[in-house]
């Protein structure tokens, strides 16, 4: 991880809205997309600052231009900067994302917290929190925990027929990743599965 530049890891394509973009349009952007914030370019693609729902909500109204209330300068990273430099930006400014940037103030890409953490899991740690979703959306509450060791799954806890077996099997093997998943045979192995 020390040695990784934060363009190995950002996340592209952008999506960016337009320094004359409205202020509703950019909230629909961000209500829809589920960001925190979105990079706001310039009629030369480059950026000119940062939109989140914070300056949205500081704004009141939503007939003004992104370039009315959005933060500017940008806290931005070079596509070339060690992870390192971009996890203290990250943190430095409590910032949930920041625009990555090519030599000439073009966003290349996003690099977010979450981007940061996944690359502290290990793949099995990142196919269990898939598995874990899955289950966790079918279920609607964490009725079942998902363990992960070299791509096999074991998933463990209380269900009410063979039936439920099956799908939390089921569920588990559509993780891309998973090889196999079985069910914690004894209550010994669902305890130590929990973690």
């Amino acid at each position: 991880m020390k040695d990784m530049q934060v363009s190995e890891v950002m996340q592209r394509p952008i999506i960016a809205l337009r320094h004359n973009n409205t202020a509703r349009e950019a909230a629909l952007m961000l209500a829809e997309l589920g960001y925190a914030a979105l990079p706001v370019l310039d009629q030369n693609d480059r950026l000119v600052g940062i939109l989140n729902s914070g300056d949205l909500l500081r704004a009141g109204e939503l007939d003004d231009t992104v370039a009315a209330v959005m933060t500017t300068p940008a806290v931005s990273v070079p596509g070339g900067a060690a992870l390192v430099e971009a996890l203290n930006r990250l943190i430095a400014h409590g910032l949930r994302s920041l625009p990555v940037v090519d030599a000439d103030s073009r966003v290349v890409g996003m690099f977010s917290r979450g981007d940061a953490l996944r690359i502290m899991l290990t793949p099995d740690d990142t196919l269990a929190a898939e598995a874990q979703n899955r289950l966790d959306q079918y279920t609607g509450a964490r009725r079942w925990r998902v363990t992960v060791d070299e791509a096999d799954a074991t998933v463990c806890g209380r269900f009410a027929d063979e039936s439920e077996r099956r799908i939390a099997i089921a569920l588990t093997r559509t993780v891309p990743g998973i090889r196999t998943a079985t069910i914690a045979t004894t209550p010994a192995a669902a305890v130590t599965s929990v973690h």
